[in-house]
């Protein structure tokens, strides 16, 4: 509450006019001619002058005018009245008889101050400390009120206190500030007494008390002052130092708005957003809302205004304006957790901005940090919510479920109370994938197996493979969770251009170089393959390759060199792509004449095996009820079963009998996986298993 303020509300500043007839009281005004007086004054008595502008500036025996007020003590101030000239720098810093000219108001309280006209130390106190009419000074601000409360100025002790509370112009000190209020209060003080509710709420300066704090917020208010208003709505609000009455603490918030009071602008938005004390009402939330913000209060309702402009609670949705003030809220306060949330999602789907998924995982990041940051020993459940959100539009929707699943364990009731989110819309409407769902998890770990998994699904001039991603991000979980790999030992790189590829090639050959022979590699592919017309070589296509051009794939005889020339235990690589130029729908990708080419088999070198999802001119389909790639699909589904504890030979034969069953039951065409092993290795790959 600015110093200022306090005094402009208190009717009681204390400018004491030194009457120049000292037994004149103000109530025998109508005992004197004014003829008389006026005749004194223009002949030139100066108390007559002062006398005469005191009379126009109250309306006490004459009508009140405040430009007569201003010419007589001027007269008076000019003849050397110093309280007439108090006078006039009142009337200069209000404006009232003359424009208002806070450097003329200064130049006359100082000139006031220094002939001993005791309440023009007040003003100056003001003045220095709002910085009007003079560079702002705390400390000068503090030496004229203490100067004035030390001359018994009542509303001087309310400036002390406030400096003490703060600690401007002097060294922070509460139990300070706490007796000057004290005394103010007991002086008559209505914002004392506020003041004095408000450090017994909060404990600042004295014990912490409630009833206390109560009394005198009550107290106040009795009394006219406005902010006690809101202290007595919060404690109604809250049940403190009295019962708790919703209904009482709205009236509170309203008679404190309807006095200007812009906190309790953000009460009143709280209470109808919530329907608590009045019926809930957005449009009346969003009002109110936007007037506190207007008005300078801040924290707290930016992260509203953006939360019901996103979600169109008032019947209006508006991603620009959410936009607008969650940025606001994040600006305002940076462990802003809402205003983080919503412009992740506002990034996650590409409203009012450009779709940025990355951006959008970011922000969801810094609300959860933010969140740690507050000490809340609370599960962070609406950001979560969010974060299980982004990983459904991304596409995972077994890390969704399983983060709405961690947020009903940890806060069982959590949407029971804030009602359908956008995460818990989706869970309704999924439909689980037992090889998704239930992923087998084993407690040993194998150091020395490193995978790289490449899923491709959108490309930048090709069609999408659809649901590749969703192949290579469950197959790299079952690396991790079944096989045994760690983390660090799998790459999991989707839509990888040419680049991308070489560099994850090269990072198996380094890793592999250090472990000279003793460790494992598992490559897995999803995506378009492609053939070479002329010589029915395969290549796997990186998204920035063209169909029609080999020389931007990457050549299955140099993968099958790259990986097979490395000192290893021993390669598997999983292929679910087709070379014949067909996608997974079965329409053509590379060959212009629209007939499917049929490649040759590349041979695979070193310790080698390679399973691949068809043969020659076949497709490989996608197995549409469980979003996966048909061959995927029966690769988890062996993996589940046995817990990955199957060898290869066992997994090659179930994947080509359940694929080939299934490609003529549901696609009416034949898809034949095949496996190719390096000479080297002869049969023994059958007895090899994945886990060991």
């Amino acid at each position: 509450m600015e110093m200022i303020g306090i005094l402009k509300r208190q009717t009681v500043i204390v400018l004491l006019f030194i009457c120049f007839f000292p037994t004149m009281a103000v109530a025998q005004v109508d005992q004197f001619k004014l003829k008389q007086v006026l005749q004194d004054a223009n002949a030139g008595d100066i108390s007559a002058c002062a006398y005469l502008g005191k009379m126009y500036y109250e309306g006490t025996g004459v009508a009140q005018n405040y430009n007569e007020a201003f010419k007589w003590f001027q007269k008076a101030a000019d003849k050397g009245i110093d309280d007439a000239c108090a006078y006039l720098g009142k009337m200069y810093y209000e404006g009232t008889g003359v424009a208002q000219n806070y450097n003329e108001a200064f130049k006359c309280f100082q000139k006031a101050a220094d002939n001993g006209v005791t309440g023009a130390y007040t003003w100056l106190g003001v003045m220095y400390y709002d910085g009007q009419g003079v560079a702002q000074n705390y400390e000068k601000a503090f030496l004229w009120t203490k100067k004035a409360a030390e001359n018994g100025a009542a509303n001087a002790y309310v400036g002390l206190g406030v400096m003490y509370c703060n600690g401007q112009g002097v060294v922070q000190n509460y139990n300070e500030a706490f007796k000057w209020f004290q005394k103010a209060a007991d002086n008559g003080i209505a914002y004392a007494c506020a003041y004095l509710g408000k450090m017994y709420y909060e404990g600042t300066g004295v014990a912490q008390n409630y009833n206390e704090a109560f009394k005198w917020y009550q107290k106040a208010a009795d009394n006219g002052a406005a902010d006690a208003y809101v202290g007595l709505g919060v404690m109604y609000c809250k049940g403190q130092g009295v019962a708790k009455n919703s209904n009482e603490a709205f009236k509170w918030f309203q008679k404190a708005a309807d006095n200007g009071v812009a906190s309790a602008f953000a009460y009143l938005g709280d209470m109808y957003y919530a329907g608590d004390g009045v019926a809930q009402n957005y449009n009346e939330a969003l009002k109110w809302y936007q007037k506190a913000a207007d008005n300078g209060i801040t924290t707290g309702i930016y992260y509203f205004l953006a939360d019901m402009f996103y979600t169109g609670k008032t019947g209006i949705t508006d991603y620009s304006q959410a936009k607008k003030y969650a940025e606001l809220a994040i600006k305002n306060d940076t462990l802003d957790i809402v205003g983080h949330r919503i412009l992740a999602k506002l990034y996650m789907y590409g409203y009012a901005v450009e779709k940025n998924i990355d951006k959008a995982e970011a922000l969801i990041e810094q609300a959860l940090a933010h969140c740690k940051k507050d000490g809340s020993s609370d599960y962070p459940c609406n950001t979560m919510d969010v974060k299980g959100e982004l990983f459904w539009v991304m596409g995972d929707k077994v890390k969704a479920k399983e983060i709405y699943e961690s947020i009903n364990k940890n806060a069982p009731d959590f949407y029971a109370k804030i009602g359908e989110t956008e995460l818990s819309k989706y869970m309704k409407a999924y439909k689980e994938v037992d090889v998704d769902d239930d992923i087998p998890i084993v407690a040993k770990k194998n150091e020395k197996v490193f995978a790289v998994v490449i899923a491709n699904e959108k490309y930048q001039m090709e069609k999408a493979v659809q649901y590749a991603k969703n192949d290579g991000r469950v197959f790299a979980e079952y690396c991790r969770k079944t096989l045994g790999l760690p983390e660090k030992n799998i790459h999991y790189v989707t839509d990888a251009t040419l680049n991308n590829l070489k560099y994850e090639l090269k990072w198996l050959q380094n890793v592999m170089k250090v472990y000279r022979g003793e460790a494992k590699v598992i490559f897995y592919y999803a995506g378009h393959g492609i053939p070479d017309e002329q010589n029915k070589n395969g290549y796997l296509l990186p998204i920035d390759g063209y169909g029609s051009d080999v020389t931007t794939g990457y050549a299955l005889d140099d993968l099958f060199k790259t990986l097979g020339n490395m000192p290893s235990k021993s390669v598997t690589i999983f292929l679910d792509a087709c070379f014949s130029g067909a996608k997974r729908d079965g329409d053509m990708l590379a060959s212009t004449r629209g007939v499917a080419i049929k490649v040759k088999q590349n041979a695979p070198q070193g310790n080698m095996v390679v399973f691949s999802a068809a043969q020659g001119d076949e497709t490989a389909y996608p197995y549409n009820e469980f979003e996966h790639g048909l061959f995927t699909y029966y690769l988890l589904k062996k993996l589940q079963e046995t817990k990955g504890d199957v060898t290869l030979g066992e997994l090659g034969d179930y994947i080509k009998t359940k694929v080939e069953q299934q490609s003529i039951v549901v696609n009416g065409k034949l898809q034949s996986p095949s496996i190719m092993s390096a000479p080297l290795i002869g049969n023994d790959w059958k007895t090899w298993k994945l886990n060991k």
